[in-house]
């Protein structure tokens, strides 16, 4: 009882002359404490608990509570974060009979600045404060006569003011930075407590609190599973400063778009006072953690006895309402023919803001909250009939009730195909081929300017056109709707002059080293006008000679059934005979190879029209094979967040998906994975590797 009264009494009289303000060592969790504007990194409504017993193995601890909530303020129509307002409460007791007991209440506000790819938060925090006391509870000299201590002697303490109180007024600034999911990257901030020094003095009310300046910052890295989180607070008022510094290893054990959960373990050092651990669990919901305070300072050598301190927190976290007005809009999809509800398929992109493409899939009637002023071409498809656009935009918030007739699709359409001369314009004869695209068998349409062919709807047809002294050329068409489709070839006459270099080519398995028949497509991608598509081999052994104009860049396409296709690259920089031995790779479940020149827009999830032709190929491949199921894998270079690199590469990977079934693929056979920057085949070091970094595989997952 000595010893506890000497402590109190020191730390009593130590205040009044200054009052000293609370401190947890979950200084991250208490804002109002440590940096009010901290509260603007979250986008959510926070709700935290604090409590702290301090020396707990002497007899009288002393404890430290704390409720602080935040509320983020939206602007309407677009749920942009404008600012941040909060509360605390604080109560902080010296000895179980509360010998000094200090209450405060707090309002903070911070108002949000957009700095780009950062924010700057703006605010201050205005508390009132109450401190009381009881010396009534003490023992001092006053009491003891003759060497024997009386309770009921009077204390001495007569000229202490058991009450003080006043507001306080503590302007802050953060700077911070999130990632793509509103998760924290950086932070760094600064806060003046009390500087308007309120008077705090139990003895003389001159004595004012002094100012108290606090110095926050921290970042937070992920590697896979795991993430680091180093912090740092730096604190001093009057004449006494604290250092607090280290990191958080975390464990993730889900981390994924939508959600997180984590499992944290924490070392700290307050300078030259006491060693902090730390367990924390982390998730979207909410965060809860305790923690534990090894006294290293020389209070306790004084009491001879281990004064560590406790603390548990309570995060919970709240998805604030969204502020955009919302209404009903309902589309009931009928047959045109039979007027009966039939199931369709429903994508519901925005046409004002660009969000996220909503899709319903084969349901007769489609419910959506849309957000009010906002245009959507929503669009209905169905197998085995005409696609419906209905546009629409509501400003009243009424329900919207639209019924969609769709009309079933003609199977079949006429074909005309013209061919002229490119040079002249004038009408020539030629020899029309239809190839077929999945078994490329060749069917002879007919000779002449003009050709008629009657095909199905919704296909995909190559068609041949092919006249004496002039380059033939290939034509692909896909058409939805029926009625006649008509088609102009125009034909380059072969120039007596050509300057070639001789290509041979040598296909072989890529196992046995045999050589294996194959289709063979050669593209001249520098000249459009020549050699557009020239089929060099069909299901045959390769020629021994193929002639390239000197001067173009060709690419030359490898296809059979049961392999890879391969694609090559070829430059006719000179007169010269080019050999190029080509392997294909028999299609085995687990393999795995890189689709090449597959481009997005650049940091966008949004394919570049450069890379339909190349889809387009793996469409053929898929069809040659259709048995098969593959799994397009994204992969990035290391720039940029972790999380957002994540997405990034699911993203592109499911443009590609989403071409491929609108190509006709089955959805079934295909799968779209992401993996950001987690599987390199190159160093991040260098322009090159991050080039070869950033590709799409296709793996075979069934057969």
């Amino acid at each position: 009882m000595k010893i506890l009264s000497t402590i109190l009494i020191a730390i009593l009289f130590s205040s009044i002359g200054i009052g000293q303000d609370a401190f947890f060592s979950n200084y991250q969790y208490s804002n109002a404490l440590t940096n009010p504007t901290q509260m603007a990194i979250s986008n959510d409504i926070n709700l935290t608990l604090v409590h702290r017993s301090q020396w707990t193995n002497i007899v009288k601890p002393f404890t430290t509570s704390q409720f602080e909530g935040s509320f983020p303020i939206l602007q309407t129509n677009t749920n942009k974060k404008i600012a941040v307002i909060g509360f605390s409460f604080v109560n902080d007791r010296m000895g179980a009979g509360g010998y000094l007991q200090t209450n405060q209440l707090a309002f903070n506000f911070a108002y949000n600045l957009s700095l780009g790819s950062s924010n700057l938060a703006i605010g201050s925090k205005l508390g009132y404060f109450n401190s009381s006391t009881d010396i009534s509870g003490l023992t001092t000299g006053s009491q003891f006569t003759g060497g024997t201590y009386t309770p009921s002697a009077d204390n001495g303490e007569t000229k202490i003011n058991p009450v003080i109180q006043g507001l306080e007024i503590s302007p802050s600034i953060t700077w911070y930075q999130n990632d793509s999911l509103g998760r924290s990257l950086h932070y760094f901030g600064i806060t003046a407590f009390n500087v308007n020094e309120p008077s705090s003095g139990f003895v003389s009310t001159d004595m004012g609190k002094p100012m108290r300046m606090a110095i926050t910052g921290g970042t937070n890295v992920v590697f896979g599973t795991l993430g680091l989180s180093p912090n740092a607070l730096f604190m001093t008022q009057g004449n006494q400063s604290q250092v607090v510094i280290g990191a958080d290893l975390k464990y993730f054990v889900t981390n994924t778009t939508n959600n997180y959960t984590a499992i944290a373990f924490g070392v700290y050092s307050r300078l030259k006072d006491a060693g902090i651990i730390t367990l924390k669990y982390l998730s979207d919901a909410f965060d809860g953690g305790i923690t534990y305070d090894i006294n290293a300072s020389s209070i306790t050598d004084g009491l001879n006895q281990n004064t560590g301190s406790f603390e548990v927190f309570l995060n919970y976290r709240i998805k604030p309402k969204s502020k955009i007005k919302q209404f009903n809009n309902i589309v009931e999809v009928y047959d045109k023919n039979t007027k009966k509800l039939i199931t369709a398929s429903a994508s519901y992109p925005s046409k004002t803001t660009g969000s996220k493409v909503m899709i319903f899939e084969n349901k007769s009637s489609h419910t959506t909250e849309l957000n009010q002023k906002e245009e959507y071409d929503i669009t209905i498809t169905k197998d085995g009939y005409e696609d419906q656009e209905i546009h629409v935009i509501q400003n009243t918030g009424v329900e919207v009730v639209t019924k969609v007739f769709m009309a079933p699709s003609v199977t079949l359409f006429d074909l005309e195909i013209e061919v002229f001369d490119k040079e002249t314009n004038k009408p020539i004869t030629a020899k029309i081929t239809y190839i077929d695209p999945i078994t490329m068998i060749q069917t002879e349409l007919g000779e002449g300017d003009k050709v008629s062919k009657e095909l199905e709807s919704g296909m995909k047809h190559i068609i041949s056109a092919n006249a004496e002294g002039y380059d033939n050329s290939i034509l692909e068409i896909r058409y939805d709707k029926f009625g006649t489709l008509s088609k102009s070839i125009y034909l380059s006459k072969i120039k007596p002059e050509l300057v070639a270099t001789s290509l041979k080519l040598i296909v072989l398995d890529e196992a046995t080293k045999k050589p294996i028949k194959s289709t063979i497509m050669l593209v001249n991608v520098t000249n459009e006008s020549k050699h557009i598509n020239s089929l060099i081999a069909l299901e045959g052994f390769a020629p021994e000679a193929q002639p390239l104009e000197v001067g173009n860049k060709f690419e030359i396409l490898v296809t059979k059934e049961g392999y890879f296709n391969q694609t090559l690259k070829v430059e006719a920089i000179k007169v010269e005979n080019i050999e190029r031995v080509v392997l294909l790779s028999s299609i085995e479940v687990g393999k795995s190879i890189i689709v090449d020149d597959l481009l997005f827009k650049t940091g966008k999830k949004q394919l570049d029209t450069r890379s339909y032709r190349i889809l387009d190929q793996l469409v053929d491949f898929l069809n040659q094979n259709p048995t098969i199921k593959i799994e397009l894998q994204g992969h990035t270079d290391s720039d940029g967040s972790k999380y957002a690199n994540q997405d990034l590469s699911e993203g592109r990977a499911k443009s590609a998906i989403t071409y491929m079934e609108n190509k006709g693929i089955a959805s079934g056979r295909l799968v779209a994975k992401g993996f950001g920057e987690d599987k390199p085949i190159a160093t991040n070091d260098s322009a090159e590797g991050k080039a070869k970094n950033r590709r799409v595989e296709l793996k075979i997952v069934g057969k």
